[in-house]
């Protein structure tokens, strides 16, 4: 599927791969964005950029928080009767559980990791498919390396993330039903705002190592990434690795 005149929902759009995503959805000639994420002020920020990246390409700001059935059903009520139609939904709204690290993680922050994380995730899509059963569409959700290995400081998000690997996985028939393409982007360790949360405001010492040998990705990197996956028909059911590259010496 082409970008250009196409309308698409991007969650998590205040700041980091959201807001990459929304500048190139722009910059490809997307017909309207809908931007949603619990932070006001980062929308506002993202929705001038997307408008500086194309002129022609419309945009609505939806303050959204994820978890919330009656929240997610907005947005998505928003988005169609503003643009009449629905093609792309990037379900990029993610959070870590920060310090302190598992098992003394407080019970509330796991629950809230996976509500986010991964619960949005499938209410989403089900939203999704409700609009785009009749003339199909594309799904990415953001899912993370870190749902392919065992990790124990944030198992919640680790599993989270698997889950969205699978919960991807499990809707690769949606495309011979109804023309909807489902699939997981799989982002490396990416410079956005999340890395400073893994530490509670700064970013933690284990990750210091792990930074001195890997380049960091880009969220342009990951923006590029969901721009294949919309636009490579054959891609159903699949989950697409960005990896990092080992620090030149």
């Amino acid at each position: 599927m082409q970008i250009k005149d196409r309308v698409a929902i991007i969650t998590g759009a205040a700041a980091g791969i959201g807001r990459a995503t929304a500048v190139r959805f722009a910059a490809l000639g997307a017909r309207g964005i809908a931007l949603a994420d619990v932070d006001e002020a980062g929308l506002a920020e993202t929705e001038r950029l997307a408008r500086g990246a194309a002129a022609g390409c419309g945009t609505i700001v939806v303050p959204t928080d994820v978890t919330q059935i009656a929240a997610l059903e907005h947005l998505y009520n928003s988005t169609v009767g503003r643009f009449g139609d629905l093609d792309i939904v990037f379900n990029n709204a993610g959070i870590v559980s920060g310090p302190p690290p598992f098992p003394d993680t407080a019970p509330e922050r796991i629950k809230r990791v996976i509500e986010i994380d991964l619960g949005s995730v499938a209410v989403s899509t089900w939203f999704a498919v409700q609009h785009m059963r009749a003339r199909g569409g594309v799904i990415v959700n953001t899912a993370s390396t870190g749902g392919l290995n065992p990790y124990l400081a944030d198992a919640p998000y680790a599993a989270a993330k698997a889950g969205v690997i699978m919960f991807s996985r499990s809707c690769k028939d949606l495309q011979a039903m109804h023309g909807i393409r489902v699939n997981a982007v799989c982002p490396g360790v990416t410079e956005t705002p999340i890395l400073e949360k893994l530490g509670g405001g700064e970013r933690p010492d284990w990750l210091g190592p792990i930074m001195a040998n890997i380049e960091l990705l880009r969220p342009e990197d990951i923006a590029d990434a969901v721009v294949r996956i919309v636009e490579d028909d054959t891609l159903a059911g699949e989950y697409v690795v960005v990896s990092n590259q080992p620090r030149q010496r």
